[in-house]
């Protein structure tokens, strides 16, 4: 749509603008008398704003040889615009019928020559003014959506470059999700195998799940906010395996979401952090995990202990505010922090 406006505005000019500027002149008076210049000046109007439009201003613009061409134009375009103020028309409309029968004797010039009528200068000057006032009106209007139209096509071209930009970056962030978390599963795995065999094979067959989703999930842009929510749930199941009783975990969360879009993954890597550094198999700990929407924005929370300190390597949570200023700019709130020995994150989707 965005780019068939200059055409739009082509079409509102030749068929709109144009004849309504023409008939505040009195152009069908001129045109009664001097049928064929008024059609060879309006043609020639015509041909000045397409010769701007699409020539003279893109050329400028260009710079080099293409500039120097462009102004050439333009000169040509002003000297043939002076040589149609240089056509002089002569009136035909009735004498007075008390003159009808008197002939018209010119008097010479001192030079020799008839003088022209001075009813014919004041419309050759008004000609001429007219002449000058359309063209310098119809160039700079083909100018104006000229630069419109290059302005436009400059801030498309940068926009796509963008967008390509940040679906790389997505890409990128997307494809260290999937080793980030497989390498946290697989250590909890590890650690049940070790303790526990009977909750191992549970907990497979939980992983199974889980990678299912990843890859069925992950290459799409939105997934429902329930599937998302489902997902943590299993992933919640699959740590209890590995917890002590002195850890304890909540999930409060809407039974359905309702029809609300979010993007794969998001939400996973403020869980693993809660779980990452707030499990404990010998103090007591206690996550707290919540989802609900309200008016269109997604409130989730964590809140957990600390019960230890990453050493600040992790992509995780860079990793998660990355993706949000890309996928939701302008549209998010994230707030971490820590407070009398827990780790608290916030955060508001506007989905």
């Amino acid at each position: 749509m965005k780019r068939n406006i200059p055409l739009y505005i082509d079409i509102a000019f030749c068929v709109l603008l144009l004849p309504s500027m023409l008939f505040l002149l009195p152009i069908e008076r001129w045109y009664q008398n001097n049928t064929l210049f008024v059609s060879l000046f309006i043609i020639w109007l015509y041909t000045v704003y397409f010769l701007f439009r699409h020539l003279v201003v893109p050329m400028l613009l260009q710079g080099g040889r293409r500039a120097v061409i462009g102004l050439c134009l333009l000169v040509a375009a002003t000297v043939v615009t002076y040589f149609l103020t240089q056509y002089h028309i002569t009136p035909s409309w009735p004498r007075p019928r008390h003159m009808e029968q008197m002939p018209q004797i010119p008097h010479p010039t001192s030079h020799g020559h008839l003088p022209r009528p001075r009813h014919v200068f004041r419309l050759s000057g008004m000609l001429q003014q007219a002449v000058w006032f359309l063209y310098v009106l119809v160039a700079a209007f083909g100018s104006a959506v000229a630069l419109l139209t290059v302005l436009s096509r400059q801030i498309l071209e940068r926009q796509k470059v963008e967008f390509e930009k940040n679906r790389a970056e997505l890409a990128l962030y997307k494809a260290q999700i999937n080793p980030h978390f497989l390498f946290n599963t697989l250590n909890t795995l590890y650690g049940l195998l070790l303790t526990d065999q009977e909750k191992a094979e549970r907990a497979f067959m939980q992983f199974a799940d889980m990678m299912k989703y990843m890859y069925q999930n992950t290459d799409r842009e939105q997934i429902p906010l329930n599937t998302e929510i489902e997902y943590i749930e299993q992933y919640i199941e699959l740590e209890r395996n590995r917890m002590g009783e002195h850890t304890h975990v909540s999930f409060s969360h809407p039974s359905d979401m309702g029809e609300a879009q979010i993007a794969p993954m998001l939400l996973i890597t403020f869980v693993e952090n809660a779980f990452k550094f707030g499990v404990s198999s010998h103090d007591e700990s206690e996550i707290t995990i919540s989802a609900e929407m309200k008016d269109g924005t997604l409130h989730f929370h964590t809140d957990n202990t600390i019960m230890r300190h990453g050493d600040g390597k992790g992509i995780g949570l860079e990793n998660c505010r990355k993706r949000l200023e890309l996928l939701y700019p302008g549209r998010h709130r994230l707030e971490t922090r820590e407070s009398d020995g827990r780790y608290i994150v916030n955060l508001e989707i506007t989905l």
